[in-house]
């Protein structure tokens, strides 16, 4: 089984810490989305037939905003998946979507549609927070989207937060935790605010306009995500993700576990499994740019700005990097029967690790000591 990926790349507007890829678009753009898509999935088919009876068992429209297209093109886009692709009956289907852009009538209509779950991009409960992070969204609105949601009857409905971010101390922090788990969500995940170079966010604390809390206190804070979480029901599987049991991300499991996915949309990566001469994964990027992206699908070629045929050494660099994400970390007896034997500079970066404490050997499985999670990228670059 592998996963599906449709990046919708447009936003009401932008926000000041967001690089992803997006822009605002008009009704023409919007309405001409669905038909790129579905050129470049025939596009795909002619290049790789195989491709046509590889089971998927997630669909995730990340962006961006994927309910400023409406569910009419959002249902529409699916549909057309499921025409060109096997899609399993139980299938995880998920739409993000944001506070302030998404009314219950969408949201039925998504649900009628075939979406089963929803994750909501809150951010903050906090009018400051949200003001200082750029959202167009209201506190109120949260509320009457996640109700939407739930009355709508998707199977699950889980919560973006934030924290690290301007104008919030610890103590506003753990406001928005206690008032997260009143809700009840079935998932959450909590992102430390990262100051990515190029945003507007970066450039006004480089300018002394704003800043953000410490580290040491952006430590505290994930702390207590995890504690208050936890303490809540909630079990910690990945870095950054909680879950009630039984519901996990099974789409971004995908990307942990190295399974592969397919990369539909302007900026959409994949892992594709073609054999042939990339027997260990074939990894594709589409270019950045609703112009280049359009302009490779009127040529009649996959609009891949880059691809790359990954190696042996290359599985099993990234199964450790994305595995040891997760709780569960990783088997390397499984991951030898599935990419071979490792290569010398894997075992011996892992056996280091090992012997400093950073990793644990527990049976048959490698893990990430918790007490690292927080500092995980500084430990895990070890292996790259």
């Amino acid at each position: 089984m592998r996963g599906i990926y449709v990046h919708v790349p447009f936003c009401v507007r932008k926000c000041g810490y967001c690089d992803f890829y997006s822009v605002a678009g008009g009704e023409e753009e919007h309405d001409r989305f669905p038909g790129l898509v579905e050129r470049e999935m025939d596009l795909l088919l002619r290049k790789f037939p195989g491709e046509a009876s590889t089971p998927a068992d997630t669909v995730y429209f990340g962006g961006g905003t994927p309910t400023v297209l409406g569910p009419g093109r959002l249902n529409r886009l699916l549909a057309a998946i499921r025409s060109r692709f096997p899609v399993a009956d139980d299938a995880e289907i998920t739409a993000e979507a944001n506070p302030g852009t998404v009314t219950g009538d969408d949201f039925a209509r998504l649900r009628e549609g075939g979406f089963n779950r929803v994750s909501l991009g809150v951010q903050s409960f906090r009018p400051e927070t949200l003001a200082a992070l750029g959202r167009i969204h209201s506190v109120e609105e949260i509320r009457t989207a996640y109700r939407d949601a739930r009355r709508a009857g998707f199977s699950s409905v889980g919560i973006d937060l934030l924290f690290g971010n301007p104008a919030q101390g610890e103590a506003e922090w753990q406001e928005d935790l206690d008032l997260a788990v009143t809700f009840l969500p079935d998932h959450v995940s909590a992102y430390a605010l990262t100051p990515e170079p190029g945003t507007p966010l970066h450039a006004a604390i480089g300018g002394g306009e704003i800043a953000l809390p410490d580290d040491d206190s952006v430590a505290r804070m994930y702390a207590a995500a995890r504690e208050t979480l936890r303490a809540a029901g909630y079990r910690h599987y990945e870095i950054s993700n909680f879950a009630r049991p039984g519901k996990k991300c099974r789409h971004n499991l995908k990307y942990w576990r190295r399974d592969g996915y397919l990369g539909l949309g302007p900026s959409a990566h994949g892992l594709l499994f073609p054999g042939g001469s990339a027997p260990f994964g074939l990894r594709t990027a589409n270019p950045p740019s609703l112009p280049d992206y359009e302009r490779a699908l009127e040529e009649g070629r996959p609009p891949w700005g880059s691809t790359r045929a990954c190696g042996r050494d290359d599985a099993w660099k990234e199964s450790l990097l994305f595995g040891l994400r997760m709780s569960e970390g990783v088997s390397p007896l499984s991951l030898e029967k599935r990419n071979g034997p490792p290569p010398d500079e894997a075992r011996e970066a892992v056996e280091n690790l090992i012997g400093s404490g950073l990793l644990l050997r527990e049976g048959d499985r490698l893990r990430l000591p918790e007490r690292y999670w927080f500092v995980s990228n500084e430990v895990l670059q070890r292996l790259a």
